[in-house]
């Protein structure tokens, strides 16, 4: 099971969205999930479980054991927060609620919106994707049981008691009447509103807005949005990030987490879920050792160089799909140009068909043997390359990121298609540190092609140490010819001197027999270093410069 294809499959097919209007980025790094927009859609954020010290997995804040029985637990977690935010990118529109919040104190009409957002888009989906509830309920199950001290009353303390009674998952000793009416009449209105929904009686959800609004603001004005860990994060919040305690009373809690949304406990398909688990998490311990290795092996290529460190580039495979559609023509274009190029026709002897070899055939009659491979034609052979690929991903390329994308994406696809071993190409971005996008070593999978949507511009520009780690890759790859691809707007920085650094390491590569191409990205300083070079500004314009730049280039072959 791949692990952006499962969260990539999972999120599309709940949202009924594709890369047009629909981005996921997966990150360790992140604590809470983030909904955000660009110019298409919903851009969703999703933690991964992150391994610590070979003992836990961290998740949202929560550490979890390496039995069988934690891991169950995580992957139920880590599933409910893949379901909730791709409901939203489903079913969600907070432009429509602009009108009821506009005047209003911010963060106490964000946490009333958000609240009853994810409770509206969860009674939808009990309806219409019922097989994902049992893992919701559960999620709220474990939040509950992560709160590390009793609610006060408070306004975040009441915006805390309305969150866990919405979702049923709270000690009745805790509730007062004021919560258990207020949440069973926003209960109500939503779930009418739901039933109703296709009239749009919006005016139902602005009426639940507002109760929860004026019951708050009638303690005063929150500070702090309260939120489940699996949903979305709205900040610092510190009350669900206590480690899982088995308290008094967490039975009852966790059947009427299930209660809530119209289901019981025993829907929790164990035999199911375990087995995914476990598949989940091998997978995700083999992605890791492999990164591990390949980060090792880079680390040791780098040793000389002022590179910072290897990183791999946080997954974005809707942004490669959406800039992949874009460039299909030009992709297309370039790699049928380019095997041109590759293909050269070379005249065999020794064949039963074909021009007859007049000079053997007499040999043949003269000798009196019985043969019929007398004849010579012209066959396709293929030139035993690879090529390098080095994408500037520095903070001085930012204007241009789309364009350097676009080439990265380019260069990928027509690499796949024209070489047939996966390790006979391998693609890299570089700023202070180097990144690795499809290694030498890697297959051209759904890990890559999302590494290469993810492609971030910041820090310095070290091309010449770049270089010099593309050069050490390339020779030690069994092929006899080398291409280095370097896209970059050419300018260096980093440190003193840099300037000559690149001078003197282009000279030392070039000396080694590994042909250098430089593709300057909106810029012509590329020139100034490059003897083979090429300028692109859009994906046209890239399928001439680049096609005539390799065609110069192979004149050296």
């Amino acid at each position: 099971m791949k692990l952006n294809e499962f969260a990539w499959n999972t999120v599309t097919s709940i949202a009924q969205k594709d890369y047009r209007e629909l981005r996921l980025i997966l990150d360790e790094e992140l604590t809470y999930p983030a909904l955000a927009k660009d110019d298409n859609g919903f851009v969703l954020k999703i933690p991964l479980p992150k391994p610590v010290k070979d003992e836990f997995y961290q998740l949202h804040g929560l550490y979890f054991d390496k039995d069988e029985h934690s891991l169950l637990n995580l992957w139920r977690v880590f599933k409910a927060s893949l379901y909730h935010a791709a409901l939203h990118a489903a079913y969600s529109d907070y432009a429509r609620y602009a009108p009821w919040a506009k005047g209003k104190e911010i963060k106490t009409a964000t946490f009333a919106v958000s609240l009853i957002e994810d409770y509206r888009v969860t009674i939808k989906a009990t309806r219409q994707w019922p097989g994902i509830i049992p893992d919701i309920s559960f999620a709220n199950y474990v939040a509950a049981l992560r709160l590390n001290e009793s609610v006060d009353n408070s306004v975040l303390g009441h915006a805390t008691k309305i969150l866990l009674a919405l979702w049923h998952v709270i000690d009745r000793e805790q509730l007062d009447n004021e919560v258990e009416s207020l949440v069973a009449k926003v209960s109500s209105l939503v779930r009418e509103h739901v039933r109703l929904e296709q009239m749009r009686p919006d005016r139902l959800l602005y009426e639940a807005f507002q109760n929860v609004y004026d019951s708050l603001m009638l303690k005063g004005s929150l500070r702090q949005i309260p939120f489940f860990p699996h949903t979305e994060s709205h900040g610092i919040y510190e009350l669900f990030d206590n480690k899982l305690t088995d308290r008094p009373g967490s039975q009852s809690i966790l059947h009427s987490a299930f209660d809530a949304l119209g289901t019981g406990f025993e829907s929790l398909d164990d035999k199911t879920d375990l087995y995914e688990s476990r598949e989940f998490f091998e997978t995700l311990a083999s992605s890791s050792e492999r990164a591990n290795s390949i980060a090792l092996h880079l680390k040791e290529m780098t040793g000389t160089t002022k590179l910072q460190g290897i990183e791999f580039p946080k997954g974005d495979y809707g942004m490669f799909l959406r800039v992949r559609a874009n460039l299909s023509g030009s992709i297309r274009n370039i790699r049928d140009q380019l095997r041109l190029v590759k293909n050269v026709l070379d005249e065999t002897t020794g064949h039963e068909s074909g021009q007859v070899d007049t000079q053997l055939a007499m040999q043949v009659i003269a000798g009196g043997t019985k043969r019929n491979d007398v004849f010579t034609r012209e066959e396709v052979n293929y030139k035993s390359e690879s090529w390098a690929i080095l994408i500037d991903a520095s903070k001085s390329i930012s204007p241009f990121a789309q364009t350097a994308r676009e080439v990265a994406v380019a260069l990928a696809e027509v690499a796949k298609d024209l070489f047939p071993a996966y390790s006979n190409w391998g693609l890299y971005s570089f700023n202070s540190s180097f990144q690795v996008l499809k290694d030498f070593d890697e297959h051209y999978t759904i890990d890559a092609k999302a590494r290469i949507g993810g492609i971030v511009q910041r820090n310095a520009t070290l091309l010449p140490d770049a270089l010099a780690v593309g050069y050490k890759l390339l020779a030690s790859t069994p092929t006899e010819i080398k291409v280095m691809v370097v896209a970059s707007d050419g300018n260096p920085t980093g440190y003193l001197g840099i300037e000559q650094a690149l001078v003197n390491t282009i000279k030392a590569i070039s000396r080694s027999g590994i042909l250098l191409m430089g593709v300057g990205i909106d810029s012509r300083e590329i020139q100034n270093y490059f003897t083979v070079n090429c300028v692109v500004d859009s994906p046209y314009q890239m399928m001439k410069s680049f096609v005539k730049s390799y065609l110069q280039l192979s004149s050296m072959f």
